[in-house]
């Protein structure tokens, strides 16, 4: 009994790494947009405080403290993110995804998967989302249920072939007429038996050290952007779904 079971756990960790391996080597490139000429300069993404580590059940454990947003309260962060998925910008005459403007090269598309239950509108919680995007070389596209959406953050759990395969929770605090706002993600299953097969996968062939640091780099880079924008938008927060920024 022993062996038998031993030989449908290989078979079952066997077939996990041909389809990993299948669906990472035939996905298909992101189409990705031109530049965005937008009206700000974005700060040093190396002045903000990253890290990450591999825990002893070899799943990735990563935290960003991202730059102080001052004059922008938790409220405000939360509706932002409400809206991105559904919203377009105007932006000096030019019509564009509210997600485009988020980070100036590396946004794609966001959409909504699943509407949230309660039938709130774009990012809430219940809903899926989906994106595309990309991190310097680094393709990435992936869906996650968001289980949490307040003022106080977000908790986002995103799944491959119907396995949770880490968590990302974000958490903004309000402090001296702003926000402090930190992402905590784990990146891995806790899994028995195919769990750590799975976290060798994820480590090896997707969030690599070199993933890593360049995804890293683009969340520092796409918060520290609402500084020169967010305001704004948020002053017409009951216009409907598209808003108006003039070029600087």
């Amino acid at each position: 009994m022993r062996i038998a079971t031993r030989l449908i756990l290989i078979t079952l960790t066997a077939f996990l790494l041909l389809v990993l391996s299948v669906v990472y080597t035939t996905s298909r490139p992101l189409q990705r947009d031109a530049p965005r000429d937008l009206p700000w300069t974005l700060p040093d993404y190396r002045d903000a405080n990253t890290n990450w580590r591999v825990g002893e059940d070899g799943r990735i454990h990563a935290t960003v403290e991202h730059f102080f947003l001052e004059g922008i309260s938790p409220a405000m962060v939360a509706w932002f993110y409400q809206q991105l998925p559904i919203s377009t910008v105007d932006l000096g005459g030019e019509t564009l995804p509210l997600y485009h403007i988020f980070h100036p090269t590396e946004h794609g598309r966001l959409w909504v998967v699943e509407p949230a239950p309660g039938g709130a509108p774009g990012m809430a919680r219940g809903a899926v989302i989906q994106r595309e995007e990309w991190f310097g070389p680094f393709d990435s596209t992936g869906a996650a249920r968001l289980v949490e959406f307040s003022d106080a953050g977000m908790l986002a759990i995103p799944e491959f072939a119907g396995i949770v395969i880490g968590s990302v929770r974000h958490s903004y605090t309000a402090e001296r007429g702003g926000t402090r706002y930190r992402v905590d993600t784990v990146i891995g299953t806790d899994l028995p038996v195919l769990g750590p097969v799975l976290n060798w996968y994820l480590r090896t062939r997707v969030f690599h050290p070199d993933m890593l640091r360049e995804w890293q780099r683009h969340q520092v880079e796409e918060v520290a952007s609402l500084q020169f924008f967010l305001p704004a938008l948020y002053a017409q927060r009951d216009g409907g779904t598209h808003y108006r920024l003039a070029a600087r």
